[in-house]
């Protein structure tokens, strides 16, 4: 048998202990082991797959650089998993919080059925336009707790840790611009049957 295939076959403490002895193809086999994984987390925070694979790299190679301060009583996956979310969340809070980084996907009504003609589809456009502006018309601290809700999809307990703030005040921020939108809708709405 080669020297690979039996470090393969090691489990992860083993693996981590060998890898703090300086043998990179230790290390090499735990991230083949978590990187899909791995991934499919960045990606899922990120929601961009060339942001997602930088974060995937950028977090084993500070798992890589901090192998000392591994704690063995955890899974190694929980710890990675850790660290890559914690190098995703401080990418969101170093991206532009302007609306035009949305995807059209955040404010897109469902598609109309076709039978529903042009004109269903162009007030659809519109009523998407108006809360993507309706949305960068939001003071930031709100802005930004919706768009990491609805269109990175984070949970509340994500969002306090890339916002920096407490689980309490996602939610106030949250309840406080979907009100700010639904009053800013109501009123655009009242203004145009009145016009």
């Amino acid at each position: 048998m080669s020297v690979d295939y039996m470090t393969r076959m090691l489990d992860d403490q083993e693996l981590i202990v060998r890898a703090r002895r300086g043998e990179h193809a230790a290390y090499g086999v735990l991230v083949d082991r978590y990187k899909d994984a791995v991934l499919r987390l960045t990606g899922r925070i990120l929601r961009n797959t060339s942001d997602a694979e930088d974060a995937a790299q950028d977090a084993f190679v500070r798992a890589y650089v901090s192998l000392d301060s591994y704690d063995s009583r955890f899974r190694f996956y929980t710890w990675i998993a850790t660290i890559a979310q914690n190098v995703c969340f401080r990418a969101l809070r170093s991206r532009d919080w302007r609306v035009g980084a949305l995807d059209e996907a955040f404010a897109h009504a469902e598609r109309a059925n076709t039978e529903d003609g042009p004109e269903v589809s162009a007030l659809m456009r519109e009523r998407d336009d108006t809360i993507r502006q309706l949305v960068a018309g939001l003071p930031g601290k709100y802005r930004e707790v919706l768009i990491l809700r609805h269109w990175h999809e984070l949970s509340y307990e994500e969002i306090a840790r890339a916002t920096e703030v407490s689980l309490a005040a996602v939610k106030v921020r949250l309840y406080r611009a979907r009100q700010m939108i639904g009053v800013a809708l109501t009123e655009r709405r009242a203004a145009h049957d009145t016009a």
